[in-house]
């Protein structure tokens, strides 16, 4: 076993089921972590009957510790993550790791703008565009997507981009970036599709689209 997927879930129980058999189905001989954000519904449950691994925290610490927690607990030598909400499509994990592996690489991620099919709603668009085309004026990187939550690490790296300090909500994805960039670790980005989600969004625009462009200007 090489590779841990890890699935960040806060109340999807409407979608865990589907993410957790569309992975298997694509990365067989891969390891399923679930973190469970504090659910109130049924998330949980449906997720250790499908025989996944699932990690629970006691109370609500968002999406980027979620994500901290299994990547940390990941023993293999690579770790990837997508979310449990059916928008990311795993079956392009194993051309990542292919990637990974071909060209020694530190991380892949996906392009949902260079996909042939992006279901995000229009408003989001623009706003991940924008902070995409400020990440490219103060890195000088044009990585199209920035805040893309489809990506396979080595777990090496992660006291490299310093893991533990990365924020605990959702604009832990761009500050992601912007260290796997500014710490000259190597990395490629590939087009994938983007699916409409299944459930309520978690996203607040403005609040964490302003998280999100602060931590491009001030991560290091």
């Amino acid at each position: 076993m090489e590779l841990t997927v890890v699935i960040p879930a806060y109340n999807e129980e409407a979608s865990i089921r589907g993410t957790i058999r569309n992975v298997k189905k694509y990365c067989q001989n891969g390891q399923i972590i679930v973190v469970d954000d504090s659910s109130t519904d049924k998330t949980s449950e449906i997720a250790r009957k499908e025989k996944t691994r699932v990690i629970n925290h006691i109370k609500n610490k968002g999406y980027g510790a979620a994500l901290k927690t299994g990547m940390l607990a990941a023993k293999t030598k690579y770790v990837a993550f997508l979310d449990a909400d059916m928008t990311y499509d795993p079956s392009y994990f194993p051309q990542m790791l292919d990637l990974m592996k071909k060209h020694e690489l530190d991380c892949v991620w996906g392009n949902r703008f260079a996909g042939k099919q992006n279901k995000m709603p229009l408003i989001r668009q623009f706003g991940n565009r924008v902070i995409s085309l400020i990440f490219w004026l103060t890195t000088g990187k044009n990585v199209g997507d920035s805040s893309s939550g489809q990506r396979i690490l080595k777990t090496s790296i992660l006291k490299k981009i310093d893991l533990k300090t990365l924020p605990d909500d959702l604009d832990f994805i761009t500050a992601l970036s912007k260290r796997i960039v500014s710490r000259g670790l190597k990395f490629k980005i590939i087009p994938i599709n983007y699916y409409k989600r299944a459930g309520r969004s978690k996203l607040a625009l403005f609040k964490h689209g302003f998280r999100m462009i602060r931590n491009v200007l001030m991560e290091k």
